[in-house]
């Protein structure tokens, strides 16, 4: 049976991918800044994710192996 479409909404679902250096985390802070809101990164990479500070605020927290954020 048909019904008339109609428009919902939904949340977002986004995976980057990338080799290391291809810009993921920059391109990343800037789709979440073009959102708005809050942003927050978990940072698996030895304090990487800070390099960033100067485009955009957001929080940040390091995980380190084995990469459990113990909450």
């Amino acid at each position: 049976m048909f019904r008339k479409a109609e428009r919902k909404a939904s949340k977002l679902r986004l995976g980057l991918i990338g080799p290391s250096g291809s810009g993921k985390t920059y391109s990343a802070l800037l789709i979440a800044q073009g959102l708005g809101g809050r942003i927050a990164l978990l940072d698996t990479e030895r304090g990487s994710g800070s390099l960033y500070a100067d485009l955009c605020q957001y929080d940040v927290a390091e995980l380190t192996p084995p990469f459990d954020p113990g909450w």
